[in-house]
C-alpha cells in the first residue's frame, strides 16, 4: 500500500502506520465546531509544501479545495495562509452556467470535468467540505444506493486520475457510541469509504481543561489501534490589504491512549463510570502521595496501565481531583508532570 499521510514512527515496519491511503476516499468526521474544517486546512497547507508525512514527503503539489459552508474570501483563504500553505497551489472550484448564476460544483455532473481539471494541474487532493453538500438536489440523501451511485463515479476517477478525496462529515446528534455508525450518510459509504478520521472533545469540569482528540476509527487498507492525537485550535491574526482577519488553525498534540470511540462511550454512560471514576480517583490520590506529590504523567500512566486503569478513566479521575499539569522543554525535550493540588506550592516553600 501506499500512504497519504503515513506516520509510522522510525524503527517500525515500514507504512505500518498509514492513516489515509492514495487515490481513495477519506472522511473527516465529527460534530460541529471541532475542527474539521482546520485539519483539512492543515492537511493542505502540509501537502503544498511537500511536509505531510507519506508518499508526497518532499513533493509539493496541488490541492483542489470545495467549501460550501464557509466563505472563501473571509474563512478558507485566511485559514489556508495562517496554515502556511503555498497559495499558488490551492485551486478553489467555482462552476458557471449559463441558465443556473448560483450553479456550483454538483456530484455526479461535474465528475469527469472535475477529475480532469485534478489530472491537468497534478493535483494531489480534493477536499469537499461537507461532501453530502455536493450530491446533486435530484439525489434521495436518505437513500444510501442513490447517494452511493452519486460518490461512485467520484471515487472511481480519484483512482484513474490520482488523486484522494477527504471529505468532510458530520455526526448524527444521537445513536451509538461508534464513531463510524454516527456518520451523516455513514450507510451510503458503503465499501466506498477507506479511512475514517473522527474528532471530539473530552470535556474537564466546569469547561476547564478540555481536550480535544482525533483518532483513525476505520482503517480499510491497513491498521486500526494507531495512536490517537491530542490536538488544539489556536486563533490567528492575519494581515490583509483590507485589515486584520481574526481566523483560527489546527494544531496537532501528542500522541494519546485515549481515542474519539472511547470519549463516546464515555458521553453515553456517564453512570456507568462513576464508580469507576471513584475508585480511579483514590488509586491516583495515593500513587501521587507516594511520589511526593509530584510525578511525570507519563510515569503515572504507565503505572495506571499495569494496574488496569485506562486513559479515559485517568484522565476523568486528574480533572476530579483537580490535579495539575505543569509542562516543560521542547519537541522531544517536553516534559509534562502532574501534582496534587498545593504540591508545587509546598516545594517551592521549602
Amino acid at each position: 500500500m501506499r500512504w497519504l499521510w503515513d506516520t509510522t514512527p522510525e524503527g517500525a515496519p515500514p507504512t505500518s502506520h498509514g492513516r489515509i491511503p492514495l487515490y481513495s476516499l477519506a472522511i473527516a468526521a465529527g460534530p460541529p465546531g471541532l475542527g474539521k474544517s482546520q485539519f483539512a486546512v492543515w492537511m493542505t497547507a502540509r501537502i503544498t509544501r511537500g511536509d505531510l508525512p507519506g508518499e508526497l514527503y518532499g513533493k509539493p503539489r496541488g490541492v483542489i479545495y470545495a467549501a460550501a459552508e464557509d466563505s472563501w474570501t473571509y474563512t478558507i483563504a485566511p485559514r489556508l495562509v495562517a496554515a502556511g500553505a503555498d497559495m499558488d497551489l490551492v485551486f478553489h472550484v467555482a462552476v458557471r452556467d449559463i441558465d443556473h448564476p448560483y450553479a456550483r460544483l454538483t456530484l455526479p455532473i461535474d465528475t469527469s470535468l472535475l477529475a480532469k481539471e485534478a489530472e491537468r494541474y497534478s493535483v494531489a487532493l480534493l477536499v469537499m467540505d461537507p461532501l453530502l453538500s455536493y450530491i446533486d438536489k435530484g439525489v434521495n440523501d436518505y437513500k444510501a444506493a442513490e447517494v452511493r451511485a452519486a460518490l461512485e463515479p467520484l471515487v472511481a476517477a480519484a483512482d484513474r486520475h490520482h488523486f484522494t478525496i477527504l471529505g468532510l462529515a458530520h455526526f448524527t446528534k444521537s445513536g451509538s457510541a461508534d464513531p463510524v455508525n454516527r456518520v451523516a450518510g455513514s450507510g451510503a459509504f458503503g465499501q466506498l469509504l477507506r479511512s475514517l478520521i473522527a474528532f471530539a472533545k473530552e470535556e474537564g469540569d466546569n469547561g476547564a481543561d478540555d481536550r480535544f482528540v482525533m483518532s483513525l476509527e476505520k482503517n480499510n487498507l491497513g491498521r486500526l489501534g494507531l495512536p490517537s492525537h491530542e490536538f488544539t485550535i489556536q486563533p490567528v491574526t492575519i494581515d490583509t490589504e483590507e485589515g486584520p482577519s481574526y481566523v483560527s488553525r489546527f494544531v496537532l498534540g501528542p500522541e494519546t491512549n485515549t481515542s474519539v470511540r472511547d470519549v463516546m462511550r464515555d458521553e453515553s454512560a456517564p453512570d456507568a463510570n462513576r464508580g469507576e471514576t471513584n475508585e480511579t480517583v483514590e488509586w491516583l490520590r495515593g500513587y501521587l502521595t507516594d511520589q511526593g506529590g509530584v510525578d511525570l504523567a507519563a510515569d503515572v500512566k504507565t503505572a495506571a496501565r499495569k494496574d488496569g486503569i485506562s486513559e479515559s478513566s485517568l484522565q476523568r479521575a486528574r480533572r476530579k481531583l483537580g490535579v495539575t499539569m505543569r509542562h516543560s522543554g521542547f519537541g522531544k525535550n517536553r516534559r509534562s508532570e502532574w501534582s496534587l493540588p498545593g504540591a508545587l506550592a509546598e516545594d517551592g516553600d521549602e
